[in-house]
């Protein structure tokens, strides 16, 4: 039986899959654990602003807290590093009262910048 948030990515993948079709400029990433399908990342340039932003991010919940999040994360920044459109920041939105992400998000370098005004906080990391 599928926990609530596997189920979760599970129905994210569909819509973030067709997303990227009519946004080719996003990166999908399955994480992995093993051959354990865990998690789900899509990150781009955003028209708006020109930065990198990290669109979703999930880790199935029993896989939580084992540090498999803190791996995947740090992959992504270095994939966004080694792009040739890389940009000095990397941005990213969540639910301000997700303590766990705050403190994911914080361990790998990210810093709040405040709050958006669709209710998310933001959090920048500096690439240099």
């Amino acid at each position: 039986m599928l926990s609530a948030s596997s189920r979760s990515i599970l129905y994210e993948f569909p819509y973030s899959i067709a997303e990227s079709k009519f946004l080719p400029h996003m990166k999908i990433k399955a994480i992995y654990f093993e051959e354990i399908l865990i998690g789900f990342a899509m990150y781009g340039i955003d028209s708006d602003d020109g930065n990198y932003w990290v669109y979703r991010f999930m880790i199935d919940e029993q896989f939580q807290g084992r540090g498999h999040g803190k791996s995947a994360m740090k992959l992504i920044i270095e994939d966004i590093r080694s792009r040739d459109d890389r940009t000095d920041v990397i941005w990213l939105g969540y639910q301000p009262d997700n303590e766990q992400a705050r403190k994911l998000y914080a361990s790998v370098g990210f810093k709040e910048s405040g709050m958006a005004p669709w209710g998310e906080m933001l959090a920048k990391y500096s690439v240099h």
